[in-house]
C-alpha cells in the first residue's frame, strides 16, 4: 500500500509540470501596443490621470473568442529582484470591463484605454500592466501580461491660476481673516471699550468753573492804582463845552 500510494504521490508531481505547460501552451497569442498618448517620453505626473492606451489583435487565423474582463497594474522597484517582498512599490486600481471582445466587428484592433495615478517622489520605476483574458468558449480564464517597462515620475508644473492652487488660497485667506478677528474680539476690542469708557468717565468728572469778571480795589472791574494821579484827575476834570459858559 504504501509503495502504491508513493509510485501516485510521483506520478502526480510528474504530471503537474505538463499540465502547466499544456496550460501555458494553451494560453492565447495576444499582440499589444502600449502608448502614452499624454506623455509620450513615458512620463507620469503625480496627482494627475495618468492614460495608457492598449492596442490588442490577434494574429491572423486566430479564431478564438477571447474577451478582456479587467485590467490592472503595478509600480515596481527597478533596484529589487523579482520576487522581493518590497519589489511591488503599489498595486494600481483594477479596472472591470463588460463585453469587450478582442475581435472586433469592424475588423479593427481593440483600443483599450486605462488610467492610473501616482503619489512617488521623482525618480524612475518599472510599472507593469496585466489583463484578465477569458476564453468565451471554453470560459478559461488567463492573467497576460499587456506590458513591461520605465516610466519617469515627476511633479507637475505649478501655475498662480491654476484652480486647486486658487482655491487653497481662498481656504488659507479665509482662515487667517477668521483668526484675525477672533483675536481682535479678545485682546483689542476690550482695549479700545476700557479707553473709551475711561475718556467718557473722565469727561463728566472735570467740574464747570464759572468765569467771572476781576474787580479791582475800589470795587470796579479794573484796578486804577497803577494809572498815574494826573491821568486820572485829568479824567475828573469836567470839560469845557465849545461856545458855552466856563
Amino acid at each position: 500500500m504504501r509503495v502504491t500510494s508513493l509510485l501516485t504521490a510521483l506520478a502526480g508531481l510528474c504530471a503537474l509540470p505538463v499540465a502547466l505547460a499544456a496550460a501555458a501552451e494553451d494560453a492565447p497569442e495576444l499582440q499589444v501596443t502600449t502608448t502614452f498618448p499624454n506623455n509620450p517620453f513615458n512620463i507620469v505626473k503625480n496627482g494627475q490621470a495618468n492614460r495608457v492606451v492598449f492596442t490588442i489583435t490577434t494574429p491572423r487565423g486566430t479564431d478564438r473568442a477571447l474577451a478582456i474582463e479587467s485590467v490592472t497594474g503595478a509600480f515596481l522597484d527597478p533596484a529589487r529582484p523579482e520576487g522581493h517582498k518590497r519589489h511591488v512599490l503599489r498595486n494600481m486600481t483594477t479596472t472591470k470591463l463588460r463585453d469587450v471582445t478582442v475581435h472586433q466587428p469592424n475588423g479593427q484592433p481593440l483600443q483599450l484605454p486605462y488610467n492610473f495615478f501616482s503619489e512617488f517622489k521623482p525618480q524612475k520605476l518599472d510599472v507593469e500592466f496585466r489583463a484578465s483574458v477569458i476564453d468565451q468558449s471554453s470560459s478559461a480564464k488567463y492573467n497576460m501580461q499587456l506590458y513591461r517597462g520605465s516610466v519617469v515620475v515627476e511633479e507637475p508644473k505649478q501655475s498662480l491660476f491654476d484652480l486647486q492652487l486658487l482655491s487653497v488660497y481662498a481656504i488659507m485667506l479665509a482662515f487667517t481673516g477668521g483668526v484675525a478677528y477672533m483675536l481682535y474680539q479678545m485682546y483689542l476690542e476690550p482695549l479700545v471699550r476700557s479707553k473709551a469708557a475711561k475718556r467718557k468717565e473722565a469727561k463728566h468728572a472735570t467740574p464747570k468753573v464759572p468765569v467771572t469778571a476781576a474787580t479791582g480795589k475800589n470795587g470796579k472791574s479794573y484796578d486804577e492804582d497803577w494809572i498815574p494821579e494826573q491821568s486820572s484827575s485829568r479824567n475828573l476834570r469836567p470839560r469845557k463845552q465849545r461856545g458855552g459858559r466856563k
